[in-house]
């Protein structure tokens, strides 16, 4: 009985043992049915995620140069520096572990300094649970080495680099308001970066690649790695020579009148390409955040003023074009002229008695432009305005630009149409007026100033060319050519003579405006100075306008513009070789010929470090040479006389500084 018990309960054991063996082995096997075969495909794709991760990698910013392909502003790649809190952490078996360090509040301490960021700050971001937070954007190479040694040093998990476009603006303040600036993320933010962002920002490439269990890379064995894309090349129409001398010349009357702000604009008035811009206050685009921000503002496109006697010529034209004047017509200028119940006086307050239009614009009457005024009626004024683009922007690729004021002719009384005719109750925008002034400079065409001249891939296909734009044509050529005279008058015998250079024909005229308060009215004691104009004026190759916002002390345009015209224009004038187009006030061709037997080998410009240059000898180097070498330096040239150079302030060997000015006296 004993035995049989025995026997059933092994038999009893050997059954169970293998009900148990079955079941787990059909779980397993069920298990890998599940796994395997219902849910291979999910399991395969969630085994390739972790094994896998994103690269993102980006291009830099398509770089912006001047027309002769010198760089403005251009991108590197520079490190920026993220962390991922989670993985601040030693490993468990790690001497750094077992030494008890807290890894958070060591980096934090550690990265204070070179990072220039509080240690309670950092590790304020690093205690949180998030598992991407940017610590600091774009760092210098000096920057990125100094974390890199002490992360890998200290071995600091969680702390990584990502590379990111970096803007530098080589020239740093030239030309900052035609450029603009970049923010985060690659993003324009004003001037043409903001205009052309979609065409220049950097491309973002996202790349799969094999990554470890803490989500670092494994190696590039296998891996197709692409490149960067390029972007696009923006040729502005700038020069950045003729930049240079228009800032440095605006900055020096800046410096001399006190004024508060001022604007200068340089545009070829055959094509409308804008070839220097000026705007001040300034700023260095590197550090834009540095500055207030109304020194970003483009003041040639961006402010609205009443322009004063320098849209005279433009109601002249009006006059000619619809045959109520010529330019010998008769005006009785008795000083001052009363419209209903508004005196207009002349700015000197003299009355000429009969004079010719001519010398209504030559000395800028008053009177007589009022006479002229309300002969056109408001309509016509109004009508014309337009057609010479005023109260409208020009259509520049530049954003921000302004469209100026216009009455409506219905809302006009006769004192408005008086004051509109001596530039008063009109308000323009810099570029406004001196594109009206090219028409008549160009024979009679209103263009479409552009200051952008070509776009060009990475390969040389133009992606975008700039080119002339005639909008509509304003006066006949006949007209132009009458007011050309007028206007060249005004330098040669009337109020802009500061604005001349011996040896060249140039045409302009004179502005002084009362300046518009904000609270309504005229601000008292305060003048908009302005000077426009064109050189040569028989065939003109440039036109400028120059307008100073509150100059202290003397204030007229002849008295503080018009030098800057002048001191602007006669060194491009030299340094492009446009020939003068008469001898007054030059040497005779003798004189000349025995100044060309003395030729002279011209020096070398020698460049040091820190953007200094050692200054040559001058002696026996024509003026056209002489300006070419100055500019090559970056200095200003401040030249006396004419011929070949006798003497120069800074003996040859000085050590001088970018934009220094150099005075050189010519015989």
């Amino acid at each position: 009985m004993r035995k049989e018990f025995k026997f059933y309960s092994s038999k009893k054991r050997f059954f169970g043992l293998f009900a148990l063996i079955f079941t787990v082995f059909a779980i397993v096997i069920g298990r890998l049915v599940w796994l395997q075969i219902v849910r291979g495909d999910a399991m395969a794709r969630q085994s390739m995620a972790q094994a896998m991760g994103t690269d993102v990698m980006y291009s830099p910013r398509g770089a912006i140069v001047d027309c002769n392909g010198e760089e403005l502003a251009v991108s590197i790649m520079a490190k920026s520096l993220y962390v991922d809190p989670v993985e601040m952490e030693d490993r468990p078996d790690s001497a750094a572990a077992k030494s008890g360090r807290n890894v958070k509040r060591l980096a934090a301490d550690l990265l204070a300094g070179p990072l220039g960021i509080s240690a309670e700050s950092l590790y304020s971001d690093f205690t949180t649970e998030a598992r991407f937070i940017w610590i600091k954007r774009t760092l210098t190479p000096k920057e990125a080495d100094e974390v890199t040694r002490i992360v890998k040093e200290n071995k600091l998990p969680g702390l990584h680099f990502l590379e990111e476009s970096k803007r530098y603006y080589t020239k740093k303040s030239m030309a900052a308001q035609i450029l603009g600036f970049v923010g985060t993320d690659d993003k324009g933010l004003a001037g043409i970066e903001l205009a052309l962002d979609s065409v220049i920002k950097g491309a973002k490439t996202e790349q799969e690649e094999m990554v470890d269990a803490l989500g670092r890379p494994m190696g590039e064995a296998g891996m197709n790695h692409s490149r960067p894309q390029n972007m696009p090349t923006v040729y502005l129409t700038i020069d950045s020579k003729i930049q240079f001398v228009l800032e440095d010349a605006l900055d020096r009357a800046m410096k001399e009148t006190k004024s508060r702000a001022a604007a200068a604009i340089l545009m070829d008035p055959h094509t409308g390409a804008v070839l220097g811009m000026a705007s001040r206050p300034t700023f260095d685009p590197n550090d834009f955040g540095e500055y207030p921000v109304s020194t970003w503002t483009n003041r040639a496109i961006s402010i609205i003023y009443e322009p004063g006697s320098v849209f005279k010529p433009i109601v002249g034209c009006m006059g000619l074009s619809e045959n109520i004047i010529t330019p010998q017509t008769v005006f009785e200028d008795k000083g001052s002229i009363k419209i209903a119940d508004r005196v207009i006086r002349n700015w000197d307050g003299e009355g000429r008695g009969q004079v010719p239009f001519e010398d209504i614009i030559k000395y800028s009457i008053n009177t007589g432009m009022v006479q002229l005024g309300m002969q056109l009626g408001a309509n016509q004024m109004i009508d014309y305005s337009k057609k010479f683009g005023f109260g409208q922007p020009t259509g520049i690729e530049l954003p921000g630009e302004e469209s100026g004021i216009l009455y409506r002719p219905e809302d006009m009384y006769e004192p408005d149409i008086a004051t509109m005719a001596i530039g008063q109750g009109i308000a323009v925008t810099p570029l406004q007026m001196l594109r009206a002034i090219c028409a008549i400079a160009n024979g009679g065409e209103l263009l479409e100033p552009y200051i952008i001249d070509k776009i060009v891939m990475p390969d040389g296909r133009v992606l975008r060319q700039g080119q002339k734009k005639v909008v509509r044509r304003v006066i006949t050529e006949d007209v132009a050519g009458q007011m050309r005279m007028m206007m060249e008058k005004v330098v040669s015998e009337g109020g802009g003579k500061p604005a001349h250079i011996a040896g060249y024909q140039i045409a302009g005229k004179t502005g002084t405006a009362e300046k518009l308060a904000e609270q309504g009215g005229y601000a008292p004691g305060e003048y908009i100075a302005s000077f426009v104009g064109f050189v040569p004026a028989a065939n003109p190759q440039y036109a400028m306008l120059v307008m100073l916002d509150t100059p202290q002390g003397a204030f007229y345009g002849s008295q503080v513009s018009a030098p800057v015209f002048k001191d602007t224009l006669q060194q491009i004038l030299v340094a492009k070789g446009i020939q003068p187009s008469t001898h007054e006030g030059l040497p005779s061709f003798e004189e000349d010929a025995k100044d060309k037997a003395k030729a002279v080998k011209v020096p070398v410009m020698e460049f040091l470090p820190d953007n200094k240059v050692k200054i040559p000898d001058f002696t026996g180097l024509d003026m056209r040479q002489t300006a070419e070498l100055v500019q090559r330096g970056h200095l200003v040239l401040v030249p006396y006389g004419s011929g070949r150079a006798k003497k120069q302030s800074l003996p040859p060997g000085t050590v001088a500084a970018e934009g220094t000015k150099l005075e050189i006296w010519f015989e």
